[in-house]
């Protein structure tokens, strides 16, 4: 390939959104709504704004060395051992990810499409999907996710649309409430959705602007937070703060409600169900191909297509570990808590570092 520079802004926010939007959609509204009764939108829209910080912090470092990617850069900041350790540690992170996430995957389509299907048929041929996608190099990958987009999007934006005509305003206040400790755990839990956004790492040396990552970011996550904040809005309003705490899927409740004329689409659920599979696919996608590209740099194979097949029996089985939907859901949680740690210490540690060594530089000379 002549250029390697080949991924615009605009598809770099791509991939980070399409990213984003993914399996934990369908549960969303509940979790804020426990913090936050009807102040979960505020709670979701404080989760989104954390994210933001988080990558930014990430981005901006990043765009310091725009050759490179952070697994690279780093071994001179802060030495080739630490560094090796940190990746080991994040291509964990991303792997008990994966498997968790089409876990939770599974655990949906058995319940809501393929009720007569096992699930380990179904988890399987989603892994054995994204390995057989995780074997194109990080262009084509940006391509896929730039064309899956609009179709993600669209589509739920206009299910949300619908769905707001049958919102109750009484159902949504009082809009402010003091934050408690309840309140600020689900703005944490929300940043948790956004942690794939880390994918930027391995699209800057690509990026034709390199400098313009934070952007695509800022795009990528305020697109894809005003869609969370939607739907929240739209199931609170739908159904009132305690009813949604019982709903194990409030989103698709949310999507039964919509239709559209009288006998003409009157069951977008069924559209949203689709559309929620093609943005599990590229979440999934997203995490599958970074766990493969740390992999591949790690025991150095030539690219990450030995790397992807490798990790499709490690994925099946940490996601046939929980025994059932509740103790996944526990399980995503203490990961988001680690990635969370991570994700931000790991930048914030390099930043330091950077800092204090361009700092002793204009010292010395």
């Amino acid at each position: 390939m002549n250029n390697p520079r080949q991924i615009t802004t605009l598809r770099a926010a791509a991939v980070i959104s399409s990213t984003i939007i993914g399996v934990g959609i369908l549960s969303f509204p509940r979790y804020m709504t426990e913090a936050g009764n009807s102040s979960a939108p505020l709670v979701a829209f404080c989760g989104v704004l954390f994210s933001f910080i988080s990558y930014w912090l990430l981005a901006s470092l990043c765009q310091r060395f725009p050759q490179e990617t952070l697994f690279v850069f780093s071994r001179r900041l802060i030495g080739r051992p630490l560094a090796a350790i940190f990746t080991v540690v994040i291509m964990l992170l991303f792997i008990i990810l994966t498997g968790l996430t089409v876990r939770q995957f599974g655990d949906v389509a058995t319940t809501v499409l393929y009720k007569k299907t096992p699930i380990e048929a179904t988890i399987f041929l989603m892994l054995l999907i994204s390995l057989l996608s995780s074997r194109r190099n990080v262009v084509k990958f940006s391509y896929i996710h730039f064309f899956y987009l609009p179709l993600i999007v669209g589509s739920i934006l206009v299910t949300i649309l619908l769905s707001l005509k049958n919102v109750e305003m009484l159902n949504l206040q009082p809009v402010l409430m003091a934050p408690s400790l309840q309140f600020w755990k689900g703005a944490q839990e929300a940043t948790y959705l956004f942690q794939s956004s880390f994918v930027i790492v391995l699209l800057i040396p690509f990026m034709e602007k390199p400098g313009h990552a934070v952007r695509a970011g800022a795009w990528a996550i305020f697109l894809s937070g005003a869609i969370y904040v939607l739907i929240v809005i739209a199931s609170v309003g739908i159904f009132g703060a305690e009813e949604t705490k019982l709903l194990i899927y409030p989103t698709l409740e949310m999507a039964r409600s919509a239709a559209f004329g009288e006998g003409f689409l009157e069951r977008l659920d069924a559209i949203f169900i689709i559309i929620w599979v093609i943005s599990v696919y590229t979440t999934i996608y997203t995490t599958y191909y970074i766990s493969a590209y740390l992999l591949h740099k790690l025991l150095r194979f030539r690219d990450q297509r030995m790397a992807s097949t490798v990790l499709l029996p490690v994925m099946f089985i940490l996601a046939m570990l929980p025994s059932n939907v509740f103790e996944s859901y526990r399980w995503a949680l203490h990961l988001g808590n680690a990635g969370m740690m991570l994700m931000f210490g790991y930048p914030l540690l390099l930043w330091t570092v950077y800092l204090l060594r361009r700092h002793r530089k204009k010292v010395t000379s």
